[in-house]
């Protein structure tokens, strides 16, 4: 996790971070301010079948980091929670 980044960490200790704990809050962060090294991190990381997991899971995600996760894991908006579900129900 170290060669992540390191402003996707300005708001929080990095040590304070598990991967496997934060599995999806780093996902997020990644997906959302992240460079192509830290994407290829992740990927390297969790694997193509957890990182599809994880992103299909998220409630939210900024339409740009929902694109190019439609694209990368070849999968219709319909597979995505955060665009079948309200952000705050």
């Amino acid at each position: 996790m170290n060669s992540l980044s390191n402003h996707l960490f300005r708001d929080v200790d990095r040590s304070a971070i598990d991967p496997e704990q934060h599995a999806a809050w780093l996902v997020k962060r990644v997906l959302e301010h992240g460079c192509w090294a830290d994407w290829q991190w992740l990927v390297s990381h969790y694997g193509r079948p957890r990182l599809a997991a994880v992103v299909t899971s998220l409630r939210t995600l900024q339409p740009r980091a929902f694109e190019f996760c439609r694209a990368w894991f070849d999968l219709p908006p319909s597979s995505f929670r955060c665009s079948t579900s309200t952000p705050f129900p």
